[in-house]
């Protein structure tokens, strides 16, 4: 390493683990690239719940202060399905063209696949986002006014003690 060169803050190892880490299993599948959580819910939850919430964002926001944030973000509720899946209506909501579409240009030949407004091409079994019909069923926040009555919490089980119970009974 070179007088110039520093070494990372952060080994390989710790970065593999964290990349692979308990964020990533909750995720599980999906290509979500972000999470949104309902303000309303979450001024719902106990306030401890809220406090920790809180500091959990806090801390997050102090780690990656150095980047450049956008202002805000859009977010519509959707439903997701595959392009095979999709209505004509939802085709022509979305502006996607394909094997179920009726396209004017004469000169156009169906490859089988769909194309998104941008032109870029999906296959039949890709999912897509259709804005849910009717909006949200998520209430506002209302400036804070609004209470989502939460579900009580599920009494914890230790599923290794109840294993070994039910072994030697």
């Amino acid at each position: 390493m070179t007088d110039t060169q520093t070494a990372p803050a952060i080994s390989a190892d710790e970065q593999n683990a964290r990349l692979d880490g308990p964020v990533h299993a909750w995720f599980e599948l999906t290509y979500s690239n972000y999470l949104v959580l309902p303000r309303a819910l979450m001024q719902s939850m106990p306030v401890d719940w809220q406090q920790r919430m809180v500091a959990c964002l806090d801390e997050i926001r102090a780690a990656y202060s150095h980047l450049d944030h956008p202002d805000a973000y859009e977010v519509t509720a959707s439903v997701e399905c595959t392009y095979s899946d999709l209505s004509d209506a939802d085709m022509k909501e979305l502006g996607i063209t394909g094997p179920n579409s009726t396209d004017d240009d004469e000169d156009s030949d169906d490859d089988g696949y769909y194309y998104d407004k941008r032109g870029d091409q999906h296959q039949a079994w890709e999912r897509v986002l259709v804005p849910r019909r009717g909006g949200d069923s998520i209430p506002h926040y209302d400036r804070g006014r609004t209470f989502v009555e939460p579900l009580p919490p599920e009494p914890f089980v230790d599923d290794d003690a109840a294993w070994e119970h039910a072994r030697t009974a």
